[in-house]
């Protein structure tokens, strides 16, 4: 489940132009004598990490959002559902070892 899920995710992203914020580090905030080109991107970056988050946080149940709530990092979002239900997961290793 978890693997389709980021795989929606994923894809929603994309059709936003939005991947680049997963996958990117966040951009450092620019010194006040930066370009206006460089606070730009900043912002930018800024506003696109928001609807990033926005995205994950509509897409899981709402007990995994209260969880997720002071988290405003989209990554460190997507890390920790990672742990808890990526293919590596305790979850995961449990249900391979019930159904063995």
């Amino acid at each position: 489940n978890y693997v389709d899920w980021l795989q929606n995710v994923r894809i929603v992203l994309n059709s936003e132009d939005l991947d680049y914020v997963l996958e990117a580090p966040m951009p450092a905030l620019p010194a006040e004598d930066a370009s206006t080109e460089d606070h730009a991107i900043y912002k930018k970056w800024v506003a696109d990490e928001k609807k990033v988050r926005s995205y994950l946080m509509e897409s899981i149940s709402s007990a995994l959002q209260v969880q997720h709530d002071g988290m405003h990092d989209s990554r460190a979002i997507l890390q920790h559902l990672c742990e808890l239900y990526g293919e590596n997961s305790i979850n995961a290793r449990f249900q391979l070892t019930a159904e063995l």
